[in-house]
């Protein structure tokens, strides 16, 4: 079975060469396209070639993401974040590939967002207090967030879940604490039940 370290690895060796097909691609593609129109449309597949390679760089270890829900957490009335949820079969199933990417609409330090969701874990019967390692792995993946900012953990069965901030990979951490972060929001006794709906793409 490949590891998460490996993966890593392999992941950070082809991020260029995925840079430079996708450029090629969209050559490929304006070639055919007739001259009144082809400047303009290179222009923006070039644009959109690049915002994906970087604001989606997690998207090398989910190929093929596809939005199964999204839905907004408000705290008080306040917008908090924005969330999305990505497979690669457009269904959340617990035991296949996912992401979750949250938006963030205010600043919040690092520390707001661990002592959250160890918060969070606990309210879910989760033994927190068994776990004292975990406080510790979630600073090392998480990171001071403002306004626009983006994380986004890619959970992968049996190995664990990696993190991103925006398009930089920050770290990973194991299967049970990747299994406990992501209940926050997928378990059916979430805090939350009306936004896990959204993220299921389910009616209320």
């Amino acid at each position: 079975m490949v590891t998460v370290t490996s993966s890593l690895n392999r992941v950070l060796g082809t991020l260029h060469p995925i840079r430079l097909l996708s450029v090629a691609l969209v050559a490929f593609a304006v070639s055919a396209i007739p001259p009144a129109i082809a400047q303009t449309a290179s222009a923006e597949k070039t644009e959109q070639a690049a915002s994906q390679s970087n604001d989606q760089a997690w998207q090398a270890f989910l190929p093929s993401a596809r939005k199964v829900g999204e839905g907004q957490f408000r705290r008080w009335g306040f917008l908090v974040y924005d969330a999305t949820l990505w497979s690669a079969t457009d269904q959340y199933r617990p035991n296949q590939p996912f992401a979750l990417s949250l938006t963030y609409a205010r600043s919040i330090s690092r520390d707001q967002i661990v002592d959250a969701s160890i918060d969070q874990m606990a309210e879910l019967g989760i033994k927190v207090d068994q776990h004292p390692e975990w406080r510790k792995n979630l600073q090392n993946v998480f990171v001071d967030v403002t306004e626009g900012d983006s994380l986004t953990g890619v959970y992968t069965p049996g190995q664990g879940a990696v993190f991103y901030a925006g398009d930089r990979l920050t770290g990973q951490v194991d299967e049970s604490l990747a299994k406990a972060f992501f209940a926050i929001w997928l378990d059916p006794n979430t805090t939350a039940p009306d936004l896990r709906l959204s993220l299921l793409g389910q009616s209320k």
